[in-house]
């Protein structure tokens, strides 16, 4: 089973793309990615409401970024 974090091959492997065309997202901002550039993550719930719903995917994530933490 994948674990809920995922790397650039693993994301790539689990979504049928290349790494080229996850990056290519990436640098748009046009999917959900984590962490820091050099160590940039892919949550396994966040590709699949992705995959299904791109446009929900970006506003959950927008509003998840934007929470204060430690609520």
């Amino acid at each position: 089973m994948i674990g809920s974090w995922l790397t650039y091959a693993q994301a790539a492997r689990y979504t049928g793309w290349s790494v080229r065309h996850l990056r290519n997202l990436v640098s748009a901002g046009q999917i959900p990615v984590y962490g820091r550039p050099r160590v940039r993550r892919f949550r396994r719930d966040m590709l699949d409401l992705y995959l299904t719903n791109p446009n929900m995917a970006m506003r959950k994530f927008l509003l998840e970024r934007n929470e204060p933490h430690g609520c």
